[in-house]
């Protein structure tokens, strides 16, 4: 039988490479900069010739690799990536994984257990985005409330909008500017996407940036799931709202919507996680973001997404995150489907394949799809 080698490469950042390494391994670019992040044996059976060639096309960016011979074949293949051989059990369901087959704090889970651990995290933003609908219901209660809804989406008008930083922490002056110089962006992007698809709309909205005000006393969940403890914590939550309005200065000010940023320091791990959530047709949205970030491509597509939750768009993913076809998709009629060229605002992921993507580095990376732009009265 013929020797069975694999491959010991030493970390890279180079792209060269991990489109190599993505290319021989069968694997979205992003996954392949994962494998090369660190020191490792790659988790592929080759033959002697196979891992020699990948050998060489890595060398030629530069990557410290040499193939190593293994003792037979290696386990079973990864369900989940199954150009990958397993390397350890799932930590919920024991199902052997690969090394890409990692839960939010890196421990091992499969896809099915993973998309039922985000099943419970969604019900519990759920509950959170309850209460919202609960807070905006108290402070705009009225019949004024659906003609004002519709009034936003005749865009004869710019809209007023306003980012109210939160901060758990210091915010840096740079942290600051870069949201000012990010939300000039966001504008120029809402500009460009609204003329893909009406020429009468212009600048479709103004963005007003505020704090950062201290995010203490802010809880977004109650204490208990009772009735009461929900009705309880609506009540606060409007109040501490209200409050940061005030220190703000934006009480007596015409709003058609108010985001609030959130920012947050890095998990212990350093990963970057950023979030939402917003009322359907409401004026109040929420973002997660990091406090330190000043690339923020990622928090300003948040603001987008949870401004457009307010104009009555809908959350376009499936339970894993991926884009749902046609109306996750920014250019659905593309021939072949995939790759798409950017991802969908109501998605924030860039479709490589069927329930495959990665996230968008730039606003040039993200666009408004025609389900999204109908639901903005931006399209038919």
């Amino acid at each position: 039988m013929a020797n069975v080698f694999r491959v010991q490469v030493e970390a890279s950042s180079s792209r060269g490479a991990a489109m190599v390494l993505a290319r021989a391994l069968q694997l979205p670019l992003e996954e392949a900069r994962q494998l090369m992040a660190e020191p490792r044996v790659l988790p592929r059976d080759l033959e002697e010739s196979e891992a020699r060639r990948l050998v060489a096309s890595l060398q030629q960016h530069g990557v410290a690799c040499e193939p190593v011979p293994v003792a037979g074949r290696g386990g079973s293949q990864c369900g989940g990536h199954p150009s990958l051989s397993s390397e350890s059990p799932c930590e919920d369901c024991r199902a052997l994984v690969c090394v890409l087959c990692r839960g939010p704090e890196g421990q091992p889970l499969c896809a099915r257990c993973r998309a039922q651990r985000a099943r419970r995290t969604r019900a519990k933003w759920l509950r959170v985005s309850v209460l919202l609908a609960v807070l905006v219901l108290i402070v705009q209660w009225g019949t004024s409330r659906q003609r004002t809804r519709e009034r936003r989406l005749t865009w004869a008008r710019p809209l007023d909008v306003a980012v109210v930083l939160l901060a758990h922490g210091e915010v840096k002056p740079e942290v600051r500017e870069a949201w000012r110089e990010g939300l000039g962006r966001l504008e120029d992007w809402l500009e460009r996407e609204a003329g893909r698809y009406r020429s009468d709309v212009g600048r479709p909205v103004r963005f007003v940036l505020a704090g950062p005000q201290p995010a203490a006393g802010l809880e977004l969940s109650p204490p208990e799931d009772s009735l009461v403890a929900r009705a309880r914590h609506a009540w606060t939550l409007s109040r501490t709202l209200s409050a940061v309005d005030e220190a703000a200065g934006l009480s007596a000010r015409p709003l058609d919507a108010r985001i609030y940023v959130m920012l947050e320091p890095p998990g212990e791990d350093g990963a970057r996680f950023v979030e939402g959530m917003a009322e359907a047709g409401g004026s109040v949205g929420l973002v997660r973001g990091l406090l330190e970030e000043t690339g923020l491509t990622l928090e300003l597509t948040a603001v987008a997404h949870e401004l457009f939750h307010c104009l009555g768009a809908a959350d376009a993913y499936d339970e894993r995150g991926h884009a749902r076809v046609p109306e996750g998709l920014a250019e659905p009629g593309l021939q072949p489907l995939y790759p798409q060229p950017a991802a969908e605002v109501m998605v924030g992921e860039v479709p490589l394949g069927e329930a495959q993507g990665r996230l968008p580095e730039s606003l040039n990376e993200v666009r408004v799809g025609p389900a999204t732009a109908a639901a903005l009265r931006w399209g038919p």
